[in-house]
């Protein structure tokens, strides 16, 4: 082989074969780099006691990533990209290498925190004889669903200010039957009873449910209300006769009267103008009757009443269909 022939590692130029290794046997062969993209192993020298470093991954690819040559690290674990959570690792955590994995979770989602300054509590009852059922919105909400003749809702929140309260059928065609605005007021709780028309149709009264303050001890409070039909009023006594309310009219309720707590056994009649009925100023078990007369009954109804509670007994329905009348008491 001539002696002006040129070598570039070990390789000939020209269409020459590939020559013997070079003077120095120590030597070993260099691994080119790979192409961008290909990834592999990158060989860093000759040194034989170094180790093949693995390349990054390209953005978004994730893996682990070798840190150096020191045999006692440990591979780091890159963060998720923004969104895709997962544990993160904070390092290491003690001197023989070991490290903790702590996962990081979103917060759990709560119920929001409700304040009376803001809002105020609803339900509704239902006093309507129709035989379908109706679910009952406060604008995009459902506050009632398939809601019947004497069922009624439990309180729920409403935000301060006036809102739009639909009545649908619960099943065909759904369409409105019902849709009127009414005011909400923080911190006051209320009824609202859906009611037949005179008319023929449907009706949402709005009854306030503030009930006695200050009672005295071993006393709660009591009323009565009138959802049964349109021209209609009742009277309410306690079996032994004394007049507890007169001349409740239709879609009207009686203010609340301090009821000494105990069971009390009432009935109700149609209204008369009896001027020597007097109404019991307190509501009271084994009261002394006030001079009426104990006339045919067109429903009873019995009612427990715990001291420092609030009730309010509805009678609804009719004496022509097939709902009937009916006495539902409810405490506020």
């Amino acid at each position: 082989m001539a002696e002006n022939d040129t070598h570039y590692n070990g390789v000939m130029n020209g269409n020459h074969e590939e020559s013997e290794p070079a003077a120095n046997s120590g030597a070993e062969p260099v691994i080119p780099l790979p192409n961008p993209g290909e990834g592999g192993p990158v060989y860093p020298g000759n040194d034989s006691s170094s180790i093949p470093v693995i390349p990054l991954p390209n953005p978004g690819e994730g893996g682990p990533v070798y840190p150096g040559n020191d045999s006692s690290s440990i591979p780091v674990i890159p963060l998720p990209n923004p969104g895709e959570g997962g544990p993160v690792y904070p390092g290491n955590c003690n001197n023989s290498g070991g490290c903790t994995w702590l996962p990081s979770f979103p917060p759990l989602p709560g119920p929001p925190s409700v304040s009376p300054q803001y809002f105020g509590q609803v339900r509704f009852l239902n006093a309507s004889t129709n035989t379908f059922a109706v679910d009952i919105y406060i604008d995009s909400t459902n506050y009632a669903a398939n809601s019947r003749f004497g069922s009624v809702s439990n309180y729920d929140w409403i935000a301060d200010g006036f809102h739009t309260v639909t009545v649908r059928r619960a099943n065909g065609m759904r369409n409105i039957l019902l849709q009127q605005n009414f005011p909400f007021v923080a911190n006051q709780k209320v009824t609202m009873v859906l009611t037949d028309s005179a008319a023929g149709g449907l009706e949402m009264i709005r009854i306030i449910d503030t009930g006695c303050n200050n009672l005295p001890s071993r006393s709660g409070c009591y009323r009565f209300a009138n959802m049964a039909y349109s021209g209609s009023s009742f009277d309410l006594f306690l079996t032994g006769g004394e007049t507890v309310f007169r001349n409740v009219n239709f879609q009207t309720v009686t203010s609340y009267k301090q009821a000494v707590a105990g069971s009390y056994q009432f009935y109700v009649t149609d209204s008369n103008n009896y001027t020597f009925m007097h109404e019991l100023p307190i509501i009271v078990i084994g009261a002394v009757a006030t001079g009426s007369t104990v006339r045919q009954p067109l429903v009873s109804f019995s009612v427990n009443i715990n001291a420092g509670r609030n009730y309010t007994s509805y009678i609804i329905g009719n004496t022509w269909s097939g709902c009937g009348l009916r006495v539902l008491t409810v405490e506020d």
